[in-house]
């Protein structure tokens, strides 16, 4: 809900503090900074306080996160705010990606569907409560209640996970090693050059998919004369599209296509219906284009975390997928904070030129990862790319 509602909100954020898009944009560079810290010590704190304490945190960094915003108060604490959140969101993200891609790509779609229900039911709420003239930092009172709700819920279903997961995760039993173990390994997931690949193709995709929800909306108000009352579920049809993607694709896709070649198709996909929304000028059309690469976006990464789960070796595979999971996703904010800089000098149309370049720099990052799907295809070049 916190990626989905920041776009909607925006408009009334900017009226509130009376400042303008550079400024404003300040709130992704808060959370991206809390993303790119747990992206280099987030191996720490798993060893140092272990898995279940580790997303009871992540769930109270979202009660500070969401106690700040609804209080309203200046802005520059607002964006410390959204640094707990970005710290909150890159530890539970981490855990519970490692964790459920051990299940299959199946629960990795649901888990990553539900993360999208969240993005599509908070532009609703958050519209529907300023349309009725309320104050958009109410919006985040509902948050608090929610994130309350899933401390507790944290501490129940994870209670004793640390002992039950542990076959899972160690290849040996010698505790007195795991220590050194672990710094080793987060060395040898620095070298291997999937994990900065990884990175890069997270980082982009993240900055593609909340730069398109966030600012969509101001892009629709700016260009395609849109509604102010309306134009806030413009946001939550582009969410809804990445829950359908991620819920009713994610699995088929893998099982019929394969991850190479999904990915492939669906990146074109995205690319064709983000020009039809920047080129197409009317504002219904361009909401519903901006649904329609929702549903294309959303299965995306689900598959990349589920073959990397395939891909990178056990001894890295938990410190590189903390690694691609926080410093990567940190491009969820950064691009945005880039795009705002960008659109106080240009304008909001810039959003989607930087949407295909981001598509771009995935593309050539996702032809350079070995096709494991294909035997001999580091000696056939089209095997290789297909």
């Amino acid at each position: 809900m916190t990626d989905g509602v920041l776009g909607s909100l925006l408009p009334h954020i900017e009226k509130q503090y009376n400042i303008n898009y550079a400024i404003v944009s300040l709130l992704w560079l808060g959370n991206a900074l809390g993303w790119i810290l747990i992206g280099f010590t987030g191996h720490y704190l798993d060893d140092f306080i272990g898995k279940w304490k580790s997303l009871i945190l992540s769930a109270f960094c979202y009660i500070i996160m969401s106690s700040i915003l609804a209080s309203g108060t200046l802005f520059p604490v607002l964006v410390v705010g959204l640094f707990f959140g970005g710290v909150g969101g890159a530890i539970g993200l981490s855990q519970l990606n490692i964790f459920l891609s051990k299940l299959g790509p199946k629960y990795l779609g649901i888990y990553h569907g539900c993360y999208g229900v969240g993005a599509c039911a908070g532009p609703l709420l958050a519209t529907v409560m300023t349309d009725r003239g309320l104050k958009w930092n109410y919006f985040y009172f509902c948050l608090l209640g929610l994130s309350l709700i899933n401390t507790v819920s944290m501490m129940i279903t994870f209670k004793g996970c640390d002992e039950d997961l542990k076959p899972y995760y160690n290849d040996d039993n010698d505790e007195a090693e795991a220590g050194v173990k672990k710094n080793h390994d987060f060395v040898a997931a620095l070298k291997d050059l999937r994990t900065w690949l990884g990175c890069i193709f997270i980082f982009f995709y993240q900055g593609s998919e909340v730069s398109m929800g966030g600012w969509v909306v101001t892009f629709i108000l700016n260009y395609r004369k849109g509604n102010p009352s309306t134009v806030g579920f413009v946001s939550s049809g582009f969410w809804a599209g990445v829950t359908v993607g991620r819920f009713f694709l994610t699995s088929s896709m893998i099982k019929y296509i394969g991850s190479r070649r999904s990915v492939i198709i669906l990146a074109v996909l995205c690319i064709a219906f983000d020009i039809l929304t920047w080129l197409i000028p009317e504002q219904i059309a361009a909401g519903v284009f901006a649904s329609l690469a929702g549903v294309f976006i959303g299965p995306i990464v689900p598959i990349l975390y589920s073959f990397f789960a395939r891909t990178l070796p056990r001894r890295i595979r938990f410190c590189s997928m903390v690694l691609m999971t926080a410093f990567g996703s940190s491009g969820g904010s950064a691009v945005p904070f880039m795009v705002g800089m960008l659109s106080q000098v240009s304008g909001t149309y810039v959003l989607h030129p930087i949407f295909l370049a981001c598509y771009a720099v995935m593309f050539i990052v996702w032809i350079m990862m070995p096709n494991i799907e294909r035997k001999g295809a580091h000696k056939n070049l089209w095997q290789k790319f297909w």
